[in-house]
């Protein structure tokens, strides 16, 4: 009976020992590195061949460019092909160049024309501080500027060639020194240091404010606006007594 319990817990513990020890796995051969320079670098160069390691060249954006260009223009030139009117292209293009300069030539033109009536309806520049020239006529020779001007319904000339003649007026009457680089502020001030009435002053400024308004401003005028101004202008001639003293110095320049 021991005998058979011996046995019985020997196999026991064998077979639990066999079960529990895992089969031992057989480790594979290291290989042993490769040393010789030819060798590497044969590799190397198999390597760089593969098409994945190529280096490829992208275009630049201009040669991008010059290609679209060039094959617009391909294109373009076969769809110019079926146009219906093809054959009549010098034509057109001929008819196109003719319009083309007529449209340039009346701008030109039209251009020339629009700065030479400003230039002759702006005043220059005055240059402050500096006496100039006296370019004022005598006042009759501007009725007939007036008078073209009101035919002509430019009532912006009619108030330019008024006021010039207001100015020659004034010097004829010794009132002020006319000059054209003057502005009409420094004539208000010679005004003031001639003494004159209070009415007669406050009717030139409020003139010399609408002429700011008008001309300077470029506000437009009508019709209505040149007759006040005209009848303010008739107005001060009467306040500052302008018709006697030009025909007093008529006389004096007749006795001399």
């Amino acid at each position: 009976m021991n005998r058979r319990l011996a046995l019985a817990a020997i196999f026991f513990l064998g077979g639990f020992t066999v079960r529990a020890d895992p089969p031992s796995e057989t480790p594979a051969p290291l290989s042993a590195p490769v040393t010789d320079p030819a060798v590497v670098g044969e590799h190397y160069r198999e390597v760089l061949a593969r098409p994945a390691f190529q280096e490829t060249e992208e275009p630049d954006v201009k040669s991008r460019f010059n290609d679209w260009l060039a094959r617009w223009f391909t294109r373009l030139g076969s769809r110019f092909g079926e146009f219906k009117y093809a054959n009549n292209i010098h034509a057109l293009t001929s008819l196109f160049l003719t319009v083309m300069t007529g449209l340039s030539v009346a701008g030109l033109i039209y251009i020339i024309v629009r700065l030479t009536r400003r230039r002759g309806r702006m005043e220059p520049e005055p240059a402050f501080g500096v006496a100039g020239p006296k370019t004022f006529l005598p006042p009759e020779f501007y009725e007939f500027e007036i008078q073209q001007a009101i035919r002509a319904g430019d009532w912006h000339a009619a108030w330019l060639a008024g006021w010039r003649q207001f100015l020659s007026r004034l010097e004829k009457g010794h009132l002020v020194e006319a000059d054209r680089t003057r502005t009409n502020r420094e004539y208000l001030a010679q005004l003031r240091a001639q003494s004159l009435p209070s009415s007669a002053f406050a009717l030139l400024t409020g003139m010399v404010d609408a002429y700011d308004r008008f001309i300077y401003g470029r506000q437009s005028i009508a019709k209505p606006d040149w007759d006040h101004f005209y009848r303010q202008i008739n107005e001060a001639a009467l306040l500052l007594h302008l018709d006697e003293k030009s025909a007093t110095s008529q006389a004096r320049e007749g006795r001399a």
